[in-house]
């Protein structure tokens, strides 16, 4: 039985080296997802410490080539869901379907559901399941003809970590700021800009690596009612995750935004984050803003979803551009989804890559600065 954390396509190797960093045997890296053995100490550590992975799913069962739907329903009939599930549980099927003979989903929720029902039904000696208990969400999931039943352990998915109570109009998953900052050359010794920080997510999320706080500290997960996973486990995760939290270590972090409302909205997700101590928010015009020496800028500029708006974002990327030639000892890290902004910045990145915020492309476009000191 092993485990798999999902994530989005590009940030694979990330989570492999959160994984690692935990001390949790990672079997494969796949398209979207990192497999590591299982155990209920790693299922709940994957869960309170990963932070740019969306879910962490167990994998019930698995059958190399399953190409019928009578072959699929005899897959989930005969799995052994022993001690897993209680008799009230009420279960949600999903499905999905990549390269395979069956590549209908609606079809393979009704047939997987069934034959999990039978299942259950057999295994409890019950003629019928009430349903009235804890949900659990399943997905039958095909890969070219390969079938696994995976449970879904998380809940809520992972970038809900719980601090941001209120947002902007085109927020950053939280998940997917902790992957620009892993991404770039941030470390505690430096400092950290965010020029166009909104709700401050990516401050929050640089300020949350650097103080070592676990990402997923303060929330609840789907595993908490699994029969297999006792509360004590939970409880000692917690309890090692808070030993291991730098209290005393305040990075320096910088983050601005021209509205006020946002400033605001930000300062009050960092109290919410237990950061507030490690970053300095106020109001601050684009164009006017200077940097130190060796400074790490990671930012999200507006790119102007709206036609009305384009002009003005092409601008604000242009200013990115004239900050880079003026700050030739920094490095720079954006992410934006505006139609050639490496023109705009009129620099080649040294390293572009797609990465999607939830169904939006976008592209991060990563610019080596000098270490400090040479």
């Amino acid at each position: 039985m092993d485990c798999l954390a999902t994530c989005a396509f590009g940030l694979e190797a990330i989570v492999r080296r959160e994984l690692e960093a935990l001390n949790i045997d990672v079997l494969a890296t796949e398209n979207g997802r990192v497999r590591f053995s299982y155990t209920p100490e790693n299922l709940v550590r994957a869960n309170v410490h990963l932070r740019v992975a969306e879910r962490v799913f167990l994998v019930l069962g698995e059958q190399a080539s399953v190409t019928t739907y009578d072959a699929l329903f005899d897959f989930v009939r005969h799995l052994d869901f022993a001690g897993w599930f209680h008799p009230n549980d009420r279960f949600v099927m999903l499905a999905n379907s990549v390269k395979s003979t069956l590549y209908s989903p609606r079809d393979m929720q009704s047939i997987g559901k069934k034959a999990l029902v039978d299942n259950m039904k057999a295994s409890t000696g019950r003629h019928a399941l009430p349903e009235n208990g804890p949900t659990r969400t399943l997905t039958l999931s095909l890969r070219e003809n390969h079938a696994a039943l995976l449970l879904d352990t998380t809940g809520d998915p992972l970038h809900k970590r719980g601090y941001r109570v209120r947002q902007g109009d085109a927020p950053l998953r939280e998940t997917l700021a902790a992957a620009l900052v892993s991404l770039s050359f941030y470390g505690p010794s430096r400092v950290l800009h965010d020029p166009f920080c909104g709700s401050g997510t990516i401050a929050i999320e640089a300020a949350m690596q650097a103080k070592r706080i676990a990402p997923g500290l303060n929330r609840a997960f789907a595993f908490e009612t699994l029969p297999r996973i006792k509360p004590t486990v939970l409880k000692n995760v917690r309890r090692a995750a808070l030993r291991a939290i730098d209290h005393d270590f305040a990075p320096r972090i910088i983050a601005t935004d021209i509205d006020p409302k946002m400033i605001a909205i930000a300062k009050k997700n960092s109290e919410e984050a237990g950061v507030d101590d490690a970053i300095v928010f106020h109001v601050g015009d684009v164009h006017a803003q200077r940097f130190e020496d060796y400074a790490i800028i990671i930012t999200n500029p507006p790119y102007g979803e709206r036609l009305a708006e384009r002009e003005e974002a092409e601008a604000l990327h242009d200013s990115l551009g004239k900050m880079m030639a003026r700050h030739k000892t920094c490095s720079f890290y954006v992410y934006t989804a505006l139609p050639g902004a490496e023109k705009r910045f009129d620099k080649k990145a040294d390293r572009t890559r797609v990465l999607f915020n939830g169904p939006i492309k976008a592209r991060y476009y990563q610019y080596y600065g000098p270490k400090p000191g040479t």
